[in-house]
């Protein structure tokens, strides 16, 4: 008889019972690695936070030092010019601000609001 390239049959008498018990075991379950941090906690998916200044408002939560966030109402059709010309330019639209804002207020006469 010629030998078989595989070996026995696993449904054979004996060996049935060796494949059942294998695939009726209930796989271990694996122990989640716990997060770092406060207990309690989920850690945020995506690049951990990096910057570590003191803030003095919510709105510079993730700001570098010296920027905040504002919001300001605007014409629609100003604000489709300003990102028109942002993408002209090929930069950000809050650099494009930033420098309107700049020019603007370059040569007027400010007066401090706290005194």
């Amino acid at each position: 008889m010629i030998k078989k390239r595989l070996g026995t049959d696993p449904f054979e008498r004996g060996q049935a019972e060796k494949v059942i018990d294998i695939l009726t075991k209930a796989p271990a379950k694996a122990e989640k690695p716990k997060a770092k941090g406060k207990p309690g906690l989920k850690r945020k998916p995506g690049r951990p936070i990096t910057i570590t200044r003191t803030m003095t408002k919510s709105s510079q939560e993730g700001l570098p030092e010296g920027w905040t966030r504002a919001s300001f109402i605007i014409q629609e059709t100003v604000l489709e010019k300003l990102k028109d010309y942002a993408y002209t330019d090929r930069r950000q639209i809050k650099e494009v601000v930033t420098e309107a804002l700049e020019n603007y207020l370059k040569n007027k006469k400010i007066i401090n609001r706290r005194s």
